[in-house]
């Protein structure tokens, strides 16, 4: 499997347990070391999957485009794109520009870095 299709799928896998309030998908993602930079402020790991589990953006649907995975090493990658999310009890939408940094350990993909950047919305 590629780089880019393994990240992709985490990414995908991450959106899908935000949706259901599943921190622990994320506490096995994170490291001691992970950074989030989100629009309200900075976070650890632990504090993302703490907020996770409380369901604080709990949505409807979610799409992402324009996905674009950059090696950074044998071992680490980027991975930043465009996400749509869809609130239909709102009838709201709105789009981030994410990116993650990821690293192996092992057999597995641990999260180090990940940034959201709301998309200005026309109007």
């Amino acid at each position: 499997m590629s780089i880019e299709h393994e990240l992709r799928e985490l990414e995908e896998k991450g959106w899908a347990a935000i949706s259901v309030g599943n921190g622990d998908f994320y506490r096995e993602l994170v490291t001691d070391r992970t950074v989030c930079v989100e629009p309200d402020g900075l976070q650890t790991g632990a504090e993302l999957a703490a907020d996770i589990d409380a369901n604080k953006s709990p949505f409807d649907d979610y799409t992402l485009e324009d996905v674009k995975v950059l090696p950074l090493g044998a071992e680490s990658a980027l991975i930043t794109y465009r996400a749509t999310v869809r609130l239909n009890a709102a009838d709201f939408s709105f789009q981030l520009y994410m990116t993650s940094v990821y690293e192996r350990a092992g057999n597995a993909w641990k999260l180090l870095f990940h940034q959201q950047t709301p998309v200005k919305q026309d109007g």
